[in-house]
């Protein structure tokens, strides 16, 4: 039986499913698929330095996660097809050379395309403009969103997100001050932020109550149904769940590390009957 030793690199993952993900994906496919979980949060390492290590250790693949996305891709060579313009990856495969490529972009359209088939993103406010933020900017680029604005704390994050997208051909803007107006006139809201997750809880967005969206994104998926998809629920709003990205960028990834082609309506079914969501 063929081997694959895989892993996953970030901060605060103990409860991350990829493990269980991709052992499944290998088990299904006569692979022995091994998953290690390194968390890296109280760590003093660099991701360059972390991924060198996994080389020298024999790992044939690591995902990357927050908060490394971006840093990781400076030290990579990017594979064929990769987007121009988009600075995250998060798959990493070990060959001579360390090679990455950027399944959550793929992940995201495709989840979006399950749910809402060609309807066109309209305008979209994203809150969050990090290494998810951005992979998420360039899958709205390839769903021809005609507007995207975006929010982030760390004002440079957003500043420099908006430019990069903009080059790229995506119609793009800081959000306003008040971010109320902003939520009430998007077609669709993203949360692209940490908020939601286990260990950052809460809601992202504020009161949902006036909002015309009709469609929404958590990137978060642990847990899966989190405050604001509870708050998406309570005002009509339609939505996709983080799992759906969890689990397309999965696919894609161990495609990647294996050079195998996966079936990933198979993945979803199987993996729902052994870890019920």
């Amino acid at each position: 039986m063929r081997n694959l030793k895989l892993g996953l690199l970030g901060n605060n993952i103990e409860k991350s499913q990829s493990k269980k993900l991709h052992e499944l994906i290998g088990s299904l496919y006569g692979i022995n698929a091994t998953y290690e979980l390194m968390d890296l949060s109280d760590k003093k390492t660099t991701i360059n330095d972390e991924l060198l290590r996994c080389q020298a250790e024999g790992f044939d693949g690591v995902n990357v996660t927050h908060p490394y996305k971006i840093d990781a891709f400076n030290h990579v060579n990017l594979m064929n097809g990769f987007p121009r313009g988009l600075t995250s990856i998060n798959t990493v495969i070990f060959k001579d050379k360390i090679l990455a490529d950027n399944t959550d972009y793929l992940g995201f359209v495709q989840a979006y395309q399950e749910k809402f088939n060609n309807k066109n993103p309209g305008k979209v406010l994203m809150l969050g403009a990090g290494g998810v933020g951005l992979a998420i900017g360039f899958g709205l680029l390839k769903l021809k969103a005609s507007e995207l604005v975006i929010f982030d704390t760390k004002q440079s994050y957003a500043k420099t997100l908006v430019s990069i997208l903009n080059s790229n051909g995506l119609n793009s803007r800081l959000a306003k001050e008040n971010l109320i107006d902003e939520i009430n006139t998007a077609n669709g809201l993203i949360n692209a932020t940490p908020i939601g997750m286990f260990q950052y809880p809460g809601n992202p967005f504020p009161d949902l109550a006036g909002s015309s969206a009709k469609w929404s994104f958590d990137a978060v998926y642990t847990p899966v149904r989190t405050e604001f998809i509870k708050s998406c629920e309570k005002n009509n709003i339609d939505f996709i769940s983080g799992f759906k990205l969890f689990l397309h960028q999965g696919v894609e990834g161990f495609k990647r590390f294996s050079g195998i082609e996966v079936d990933g309506q198979l993945i979803e079914k199987k993996f729902l009957e052994n870890y019920p969501l």
